[in-house]
């Protein structure tokens, strides 16, 4: 593991500042397999949508201060741009995405709470449901990193709406048994696995 000082701000991959692990930075406490794999797969598209090597370790230190997601936002307003020209009838999307964001700033400055609130009015506006936005505290103050996922997640799915890549989709045993329950009961279920 990389060693980090706590002035630099620096976490290591392990979430060590400062030689002290933090569990809330890391995702070991995670027991369910597909969650854990629905985080891997919003890694992998997270980092090659922003050229970036996401991972279990890293994710929340590196989007702790909101800078990261305003820069995801930035890349996914590319796409809803170009989905707003070319479809038929958009509906409502973001109009540009979060401006004059700091991505230097401490976790727990008014900056980042800025970024992260920047990054949430900018997912409301994609249409992500209210019941999938994160609080900001759930972030800034590690209160809830599954729900900062989940988030993340629904981004994903309305940037793949809007004809971005994404490949977060459930794992396919999950697909596989909303289908085998949709052939039983004759009638299709919402979820995410498509």
């Amino acid at each position: 593991a990389v060693v980090s000082t706590q002035s630099t701000g620096i976490m290591s991959r392990r979430g060590k500042a400062g030689g002290k692990y933090d569990r809330r930075m890391s995702f070991d406490d995670v027991k369910d397999e597909r969650m854990l794999v629905m985080v891997d797969k919003l890694c992998v598209w997270m980092g090659g949508v922003l050229g970036e090597k996401l991972n279990r370790e890293n994710l929340i230190t590196s989007i702790r201060n909101g800078g990261l997601m305003c820069k995801l936002a930035e890349e996914i307003q590319e796409s809803v741009d170009e989905f707003k020209n070319t479809a038929e009838d958009p509906g409502s999307l973001p109009k540009k995405a979060p401006q004059n964001f700091n991505t230097e700033c401490s976790g727990r400055s008014m900056e980042a709470r800025e970024n992260v609130m920047k990054f949430l009015t900018w997912a409301r506006e994609l249409r992500v449901p209210e019941s999938s936005i994160f609080s900001p505290d759930d972030l800034l103050k590690l209160k809830g990193k599954m729900n900062v996922v989940n988030t993340l997640l629904a981004v994903a799915r309305r940037a793949k709406d809007c004809g971005m890549t994404a490949d977060i989709d459930a794992p396919p045993k999950i697909a596989n048994a909303f289908k085998g329950l949709e052939e039983k009961f004759g009638k299709k279920f919402e979820h995410t696995a498509n």
